[in-house]
């Protein structure tokens, strides 16, 4: 429920206007053409602005104050707040959309309700840097798709809050979200950065709050960082950096490298939404480039094996000395002798002295994903060959 919040939170408070159409329009004009347009478009989707304090102009800024809507999708009930709203330099496209420098949102306040259940998000800030925000009149020709997406070149949102009752608070300190380059309206290029994601015992259920007390913690603090180069032309994808870090726990270091998502897979995977046996099949043109694994400790592993140690009644020594001795059978299953030579190698070296450890996988040439669907199937033991597999541990 707290990720279904979330994403209906950031919906909400980046795109307003991208909800699905609504018959009629109920929101009492304010005389200002920036305010207006911004309502009609809001209310271009299933949403209603039930009541605004005041709009006032500035030289080229609007702001709009104690606006207030509701929003009802398909039983789920959303009333939205906003303490400030102001567009500076705002313009009306000749479309009918809505485009400005700057768009900030002070004092966001979203009490949704989801099958019986409540999740109250607040958000401190959002300022999104170019935003376009398009024609009421688009998102009503987009009724039958789940959103209209406006574009920016930057947004972010500090000072989140995700408060789902009994199931616990999470407060997230900040979300940055970059696009550098478009093609149509599509992103093309740029980056995600998510910091202070605050996971502390006290949100959490019985069983997994013993497992985080259990292991020393009070509380993890995670962040997640993403930069990613798409050119859908030649259907080259570059997911150059994703990592994923816990304070005072371990970070995770992923790149990724594909070719053939060109513009018309992409959309082919869209329209295929809900359809796995229908999006795989898309997928089996894809190629793998590229793909590395790199998991750098900074003390979730040592924890992980003295709790372990202490769960079986030995000393971590033992332990680590039973499962390394253990390696080679749990890895027989692989069927592939020299690669489980090396990954037995690289895990004992890790588990004895936890640093780091790493896969990379670099083929000769691009690994279609028919192939390895049908490698996976027919001859498991040789993806590793075939993708070129290396592991290792505790390298700089």
């Amino acid at each position: 429920m707290t990720y279904l919040a979330l994403r209906r939170a950031r919906a909400i408070a980046l795109a307003c206007p991208l909800l699905i159409a609504t018959p009629a329009l109920a929101f009492d004009a304010s005389g200002n053409e920036i305010a207006d347009t911004f309502f009609e478009i809001f209310e271009a989707g299933k949403a209603t602005v039930t009541g605004y304090d005041g709009v006032e102009e500035d030289g080229d800024t609007v702001t709009i104050t104690g606006l207030r809507a509701a929003i009802n999708d398909n039983g789920s009930k959303t009333e939205m707040t906003i303490a400030t709203m102001s567009f500076e330099e705002g313009e009306i496209a000749s479309g009918g959309g809505l485009t400005a420098s700057a768009m900030s949102m002070n004092g966001v306040a979203i009490q949704s309700q989801e099958d019986g259940k409540d999740v109250n998000v607040t958000v401190a800030a959002i300022d999104i840097d170019d935003p376009v925000l398009p024609s009421a009149a688009t998102v009503k020709a987009k009724a039958s798709a789940d959103a209209v997406a406006p574009s920016y070149s930057r947004a972010e949102i500090t000072g989140i809050l995700i408060d789902s009752g009994k199931e616990g608070k999470i407060p997230v300190s900040s979300v940055v979200a970059v696009i550098d380059e478009m093609d149509g309206e599509l992103p093309t290029a740029g980056s995600l950065t998510v910091e202070g994601v605050e996971i502390s015992a006290e949100s959490l259920d019985a069983e997994e709050r013993k497992t985080l007390t259990d292991l020393g913690y009070d509380k993890v603090v995670l962040g997640l960082s993403l930069e990613a180069d798409w050119d859908p032309n030649t259907g080259a994808l570059d997911i150059s950096d994703l990592t994923i870090s816990g304070t005072e726990a371990a970070t995770l270091n992923a790149s990724l490298k594909l070719n053939g998502l060109t513009r018309e897979v992409f959309a082919k995977l869209e329209a295929a939404q809900g359809k796995p046996e229908e999006a795989m099949g898309i997928m089996q043109g894809l190629q793998v480039v590229s793909l590395s694994l790199r998991l750098d400790n900074e003390s979730l592993v040592d924890r992980l094996l003295d709790a372990q140690a202490k769960e079986s009644g030995a000393t971590r020594e033992q332990f680590v000395g039973q499962l390394s001795a253990a390696l080679p059978m749990l890895l027989s299953a692989i069927g592939n002798p020299d690669f489980q030579k090396s990954v037995s190698g690289a895990a004992t070296a890790f588990l004895n002295d936890p640093q780091s450890i790493s896969a990379t996988a670099a083929p000769a040439a691009p690994v279609p994903f028919a192939q390895l669907l049908g490698t996976a199937m027919m001859a498991p033991q040789t993806l590793p060959t075939i993708l070129g597999v290396t592991v290792a541990a505790n390298q700089d």
